[in-house]
């Protein structure tokens, strides 16, 4: 089944902190490059042009950052979009 949504960056960052303690995150140009343990997911949008406060992100984007930590069990109960 396709992904489809969005998810908002402070609910990402909120479960990063829970499910990937330790993790570090770089905003760079057009993507934000996270790192936890030996991975990293470099392909998180900083959002669409404009304020980007708290922009929200599509969450194929989240899904796949999710497997590639192996933290899918802990993000589900942060994140309802996963479920």
């Amino acid at each position: 089944m396709p992904s489809s949504g969005t998810v908002a960056l402070l609910a990402i960052w909120a479960m990063l902190d829970a499910c990937a303690p330790g993790h570090t995150r770089r905003q760079r140009v057009h993507n934000w490059l996270i790192r936890w343990g030996d991975r990293a997911y470099p392909r998180l949008p900083v959002g669409e042009h404009g304020r980007r406060q708290n922009p929200e992100i599509e969450v194929g984007h989240v899904k796949q950052m999710v497997r590639l930590f192996g933290i899918e069990e802990c993000a589900k109960r942060f994140l309802e979009r996963l479920r």
